[in-house]
């Protein structure tokens, strides 16, 4: 089925699980509704006629800085300074979070892509870790790196982190820490660095 095709079949079988389409992305990509989410990667996943088998990737999304139509410019990332010190994310953040599930199937050759919109202050979504096993470890990374729950995933935890490690750095007002415990972070590029240590 083309992207377009896969579209028309699924609003005529669960109309109320789809928000939008995006026909003309890189991706074709479904926009759905997260209370809807569980029941349509089921039906994704077991329908003879779509048989996606394949989840390849999860891609969190942090929207800050963008209207709701996706336009405007992004705020600016926080960074360290050349003087190694953290710089200032400025406020905290207010713009949706979402996600994205790259999908695939062996059997029909066919692929699309989902994508759910979150508010910041909610950003949760149902696990899909029973449907395709390999999502367990994409929403622990997720999890990670946006803070998004995915509910009723069975071991969700930190993966790169530590579990007392605050915030989350891929959102954008992540501020960056100068210490971990009483280990101190620099961000000093490896110029500065070579500078102060003599040249070496």
């Amino acid at each position: 089925m083309t992207p377009a095709e896969i579209h028309a079949y699924i609003v005529e079988r669960m109309p109320e699980a789809l928000t939008g389409f995006e026909a003309e992305a890189a991706q074709p990509t479904l926009e759905v509704d997260r209370d809807a989410l569980l029941e349509l990667a089921l039906m994704l996943r077991d329908d003879e006629a779509l048989s996606f088998d394949r989840l390849l990737v999860i891609s969190g999304i942090d929207w800050e800085g963008y209207d709701e139509n996706g336009k405007g410019k992004h705020r600016k990332i926080a960074r360290y300074e050349e003087d190694g010190k953290p710089g200032d994310p400025g406020p905290p953040g207010t713009g949706d979070l979402g996600l994205m599930w790259a999908l695939h199937s062996m059997e029909h050759r066919h692929a699309i892509t989902l994508k759910v919109r979150l508010p910041r202050e909610d950003a949760k979504v149902p696990s899909v870790a029973a449907v395709w096993p390999t999502a367990a470890w994409a929403e622990r990374e997720t999890f990670d790196f946006y803070g998004i729950d995915f509910t009723g995933h069975p071991d969700l935890r930190r993966m790169f982190l530590p579990e007392d490690w605050e915030g989350y750095p891929l959102r954008k007002d992540y501020p960056m820490p100068s210490r971990y415990h009483d280990v101190p972070l620099e961000g000093l590029p490896l110029a500065v660095r070579q500078d102060q240590e003599g040249g070496a």
